[in-house]
């Protein structure tokens, strides 16, 4: 409000100022004539401003390595960072959406974290923030594995309802955690056309600095973790098999190791606790009619059952069941315990 009084009182004297003038304050005797010039000048030619050079958005590096020692490649130029502090680092871009990565180490920050480590926990994230599955969301593709004693769990967010989500179609989560450390990667989606883009961002993530979670982390050629040829191997050095059966050693693909079994309890074996193995509501192994094969398949609070590839799974009645390509299995009413027990 001073400054608009200032402002008036100015405006109110410059004027007073105008009028004095043509009023000839000061006297009567005339004041000496001036000759003006009415020669119209010649303009001075305006200057063309040079272009601004474009760049393509996809032909620059999109590699960021953050000051506390992670990387990841972003989808293209339009992404930006928006934060890099010691355990939080930030991107945005404005048509695509935003990637968050967070890091907890400690006693005080992985007691307060919550890891889903099931797709229960992951559904539990979810309606904290107010919303149901299945009418606000639902959780697609999500996996648990081991690899090297580093937890590594993966899914994609599908909502439903985009008026609850903030306008997001997607969110791609992924988490590196063990007893002491975590890094989770989240890409909020805005539309199916950036989705791609920024899954294979997530994937991307790297820990270049020094972390008790870098053996878990996939290689920066995308080779798994572990060995130099790629294979994800177990903490003894034995690597699973390329299909996710069992071997001989007790390992599964992955880096899963197999739990073995202690008084009729299971250790956690891809992610899974020792109830969910035994609960057939929560996990199941099924076999392929053609040649036997087992595998493991959950519900994905829809009404399918799906394996950690995303395939899904129905049952014609208790024993029947088929894939989506109509390949016919048998369920002989087992948990994942019998899938992950190890071999004698």
């Amino acid at each position: 409000m001073k400054n608009k009084k200032i402002l008036a009182i100015l405006a109110i004297t410059a004027a007073l100022s105008c009028v004095a003038t043509a009023c000839s304050f000061g006297g009567d005797e005339p004041e000496e004539q001036v000759v003006v010039d009415e020669t119209t000048p010649t303009p001075a030619p305006t200057a063309t401003p040079t272009p601004a050079p474009t760049i393509a958005p996809d032909v620059q590096d999109t590699t960021y390595t953050s000051a506390n020692g992670v990387s990841i490649k972003l989808p293209d130029a339009t992404w930006s960072n928006k934060s890099d502090e010691a355990d939080l680092l930030s991107f945005e871009s404005p048509e695509q959406g935003k990637i968050l990565i967070l890091h907890g180490q400690g006693e005080e920050d992985m007691s307060s974290a919550v890891i889903p480590d099931t797709q229960d926990l992951a559904v539990s994230l979810e309606q904290a923030s107010d919303m149901t599955q299945g009418t606000d969301f639902e959780i697609q593709n999500y996996t648990a594995n081991n690899v090297n004693g580093v937890g590594v769990y993966s899914y994609t967010v599908k909502y439903l309802n985009t008026e609850k989500s903030g306008g997001y179609a997607y969110a791609v989560d992924k988490v590196f955690a063990n007893d002491t450390e975590f890094y989770s990667i989240c890409g909020s989606v805005k539309g199916d056309a950036s989705l791609a883009g920024i899954q294979s961002a997530v994937e991307s993530f790297q820990i270049v600095g020094e972390s008790s979670l870098k053996a878990g982390v996939p290689a920066a050629d995308g080779t798994a973790a572990g060995t130099a040829d790629g294979t994800a191997g177990t903490t003894d050095g034995t690597t699973g098999t390329a299909d996710g059966t069992t071997v001989s050693d007790g390992t599964t693909s992955g880096g899963s190791t197999a739990s073995s079994a202690d008084d009729g309890t299971y250790g956690n074996s891809a992610g899974f606790t020792a109830e969910q193995l035994r609960d057939t509501n929560q996990t199941r192994t099924i076999y392929r009619n053609s040649d036997g094969h087992p595998l493991v398949i959950t519900p994905d609070g829809n009404g399918n059952w799906k394996d950690f590839d995303g395939n899904t799974y129905r049952f014609a009645n208790n024993e029947d069941v088929y894939d989506q390509n109509d390949v016919d299995y048998y369920w002989h009413g087992e948990g994942a315990d019998v899938y992950y027990m190890p071999v004698e």
